[in-house]
């Protein structure tokens, strides 16, 4: 049989596309040489990297039928060409999927949280773009290829018998103490803790203005969440975001809301999320939840605070990493230095000096406890030029030294 022509390979795979809508490769040295895909699959952000990953899955050993992988729940198969003119050519056809990827199969959304994805709603997106393809269907079609190119009829079962071992099926877990050894394993974690400390301190300070910042980022964003419902993405989407109101609730009576009030609104927005039957909608709730909690946070702070004073608070909360001088918050506040000390300590109760000290211990117990920053950095960035100075006013705002405060914050590592 003569060598096939670049050619008569791209011929093969532009029809092989055309007559089963499956995404087909044609792979040389290492390279894509043609690309016969939809669309809307080349414009995601996960198309490039599937790529480089189907690369990695491709064996530099010659077989004599095509030989079957799985990606993520995603099906393919590849054949080699051993009478191209390139070494190492391959034509790669897929993805597909087994079956209709609905968004409540949480087998496979749970499988794809373990890739490390950051958007775990975009890349159900692009799954649901690929065929949902039989593993008979795709059978016949690997055999239907490889006698196009080789004139050789395969039987099916020789084919099952070099690729069963490749598609192993999903077990599920059952015990705790498996669910956290594959978390380990796979590099699972939830959202990210130190995004959602911040936000909770935001909605207590009742600052508005940082919570549209952070929004995106947290526990009402696009991070890898966890799994509460194995039955049901929505059900657990449902869960987690009803835990998070529960959390802003708590936050928002930290800052001074009143208890029922706030209990209130906690209740009124768990339904509002029960009556939810999109994600989308889910998100919108939370949203609303969040600004609503904080919203009256800072009402009851204009009400405590003239607008002077709300304007040192949140000049301090926004460079708390730089100098910060009466006269710097004078101009700001368009008072002079001394009306500007007296009247602060005399609405918030202490001195601006000691009111600056306090935010900035703050700040060093969240970096304390969620860093692993040396000591010295943290009283250097926090502008404490005196590290035996910055343990001394730790000591006096916590009861202890940033050492013994971090030793007592952190999580045991031990096993």
């Amino acid at each position: 049989m003569q060598p096939l022509s670049c050619e008569e390979v791209n011929y093969i795979c532009q029809h092989l596309h055309q007559a089963h809508g499956l995404s087909v490769f044609y792979v040389s040295e290492g390279e894509f040489k043609a690309e016969y895909v939809a669309g809307n699959m080349q414009r995601s952000p996960y198309y490039l990297p599937l790529k480089d990953r189907i690369k990695g899955c491709l064996s530099q050993q010659q077989s004599d039928c095509p030989i079957f992988f799985t990606l993520s729940y995603l099906q393919f198969f590849y054949i080699n060409l051993e009478n191209q003119a390139q070494a190492a050519a391959k034509i790669v056809v897929g993805p597909c999927l087994k079956s209709e990827l609905d968004s409540t199969n949480v087998d496979i959304i749970n499988e794809l949280s373990q890739q490390g994805f950051t958007n775990i709603r975009l890349l159900i997106e692009f799954y649901q773009s690929f065929p949902a393809v039989g593993y008979e269907h795709l059978l016949s079609i690997s055999l239907l290829a490889y006698y196009m190119l080789y004139q050789v009829q395969l039987q099916p079962s020789f084919v099952v018998k070099m690729s069963h071992d490749v598609i192993p099926e999903m077990e599920p877990k059952t015990e705790p103490d498996l669910e956290i050894s594959s978390g380990r394993r796979n590099l699972i974690f939830h959202s990210n803790l130190y995004y959602e400390r911040v936000l909770l301190d935001y909605v207590r300070r009742g600052r508005l203005d940082k919570i549209r910042d952070l929004s995106h980022s947290t526990i009402i964003g696009e991070k890898e969440l966890g799994t509460l419902s194995r039955r049901s993405q929505l059900r657990s989407e449902k869960n987690i975001m009803i835990i998070g109101i529960a959390l802003i609730c708590r936050a928002a009576i930290e800052g001074g809301l009143n208890e029922e009030t706030a209990l209130t609104l906690n209740d009124f927005y768990i339904q509002q999320l029960e009556e939810e039957e999109q994600i989308s909608g889910i998100n919108a709730v939370m949203e609303e939840a969040v600004t609503e909690f904080t919203h009256r946070v800072a009402n009851l702070n204009e009400q405590r605070y003239s607008a002077p004073i709300q304007a040192c608070q949140h000049y301090i909360s926004d460079h708390l990493y730089e100098d910060i001088t009466l006269e710097q918050l004078s101009g700001l506040s368009f008072l002079s230095p001394n009306y500007l000390s007296s009247l602060f300590k005399k609405k918030v109760g202490i001195p601006l000096s000691e009111y600056i000290q306090q935010e900035r211990i703050h700040e060093a117990m969240k970096l304390l406890t969620l860093t692993p920053y040396p000591i010295s950095d943290i009283c250097a960035w926090l502008n404490f030029h005196d590290q035996s100075y910055f343990i001394k006013v730790f000591k006096k705002f916590t009861g202890m030294t940033p050492k013994q405060y971090r030793n007592a914050e952190q999580p045991s590592h031990e096993f």
